[in-house]
């Protein structure tokens, strides 16, 4: 599959990104993941923050790509899934991420999860390393949609 094979399946809409967009995305990423790396905060919102962190980095190379996801269910989950297709991010990888979604899921909608501080330094870690790949990816592929 690819992102025009999902964008015919109505899974994605082609919309060109604006110049500085996926950078913005990718600076809102950057402070998701202090947020997330921040000690004092609660480890659940925590992980959300780290989790949000890896979701604004599969959101800047999508849009870097041409693409937006499309409205509804499984909005998040189609856009972690195109990682694969954009920077090259391993299916394990995108797996925990799925994981970490779903936890997120629970937190906002049912209120409750209970997370360890081992479990949101090892999000912390991922949505670092997500950013850094990211960005090293977006500058080399799309160099001209980084502000001079």
């Amino acid at each position: 599959m690819s992102l025009a094979d999902m964008a015919a399946r109505g899974e994605l809409q082609r919309l060109p990104p604006h110049k500085d967009e996926p950078f913005a995305l990718l600076e809102a990423a950057r402070r998701r993941l202090e947020d997330a790396a921040n000690p004092t905060i609660h480890p659940e919102t925590r992980l959300e923050q780290a989790y949000t962190a890896i979701f604004t980095c599969a959101l800047a190379a999508l849009r870097a790509e041409g693409y937006r996801p499309s409205r509804g269910i499984g909005q998040h989950a189609r856009t972690l899934e195109t990682l694969r297709y954009t920077v090259g991010v391993p299916d394990s990888h995108i797996d925990y991420y799925q994981l970490l979604r779903s936890l997120r899921h629970r937190g906002l909608y049912e209120g409750l999860i209970d997370v360890s501080i081992t479990q949101v330094e090892e999000a912390v870690k991922e949505a670092a390393w997500l950013l850094e790949t990211t960005q090293s990816w977006l500058s080399k592929r799309y160099p001209r949609l980084f502000p001079s």
